[in-house]
């Protein structure tokens, strides 16, 4: 079974869902169905697939598990506190979403290389998405977007003189 505080995943098409174990086959986790953070059965949780361990964990699982309670009833938004946000915020790390980070990157990379007349912006686009899609799951791919654009950038000015 599962340590209490353990960050588990459940993979979905495009995106992965995330919860914290809390004993007794329970989770808790930021519900986009239920539009909250909710506590509900392992079972539930999985959805028909299979749970995986996260990267994400805590130094202080056991304060994990009595952070998320603190968040139930939390309204659920995908922008500031989807499920990702969620178990960060609980495990007292850094909140965020890489999921989130990613295909915003992606998208206005994808825009850049599509709708600029300028080479060096479609190159820094499209740069920016193959870096942010490149980078590791549960890494936030900002930086690399953005050394990418750069190196990108630099490398198409220096080639048009």
């Amino acid at each position: 079974m599962y340590a209490l505080g353990q960050v588990l995943k459940v993979q979905y098409t495009g995106f992965k869902h995330y919860g914290i174990y809390i004993g007794n086959n329970k989770v808790i986790h930021n519900s986009k169905k239920y539009l909250k953070v909710e506590e509900i059965e392992l079972e539930a949780f999985a959805d028909n697939r299979q749970i995986s361990l996260s990267k994400i964990k805590s130094d202080t699982p056991l304060i994990a598990v009595q952070s998320a309670k603190k968040y139930l009833d939390l309204p659920y938004n995908l922008f500031s506190e989807n499920c990702e946000h969620f178990v960060r915020t609980a495990c007292g790390l850094v909140k965020e979403s890489t999921q989130v980070q990613k295909y915003l990157i992606s998208a206005l990379g994808i825009g850049a290389l599509l709708t600029s007349n300028n080479t060096i912006v479609k190159s820094a686009g499209g740069a920016a998405t193959i870096a942010a899609m490149l980078t590791p799951t549960e890494e936030s791919p900002v930086k690399n977007a953005a050394v990418a654009a750069c190196l990108f950038a630099g490398i198409t000015y220096l080639a048009s003189k």
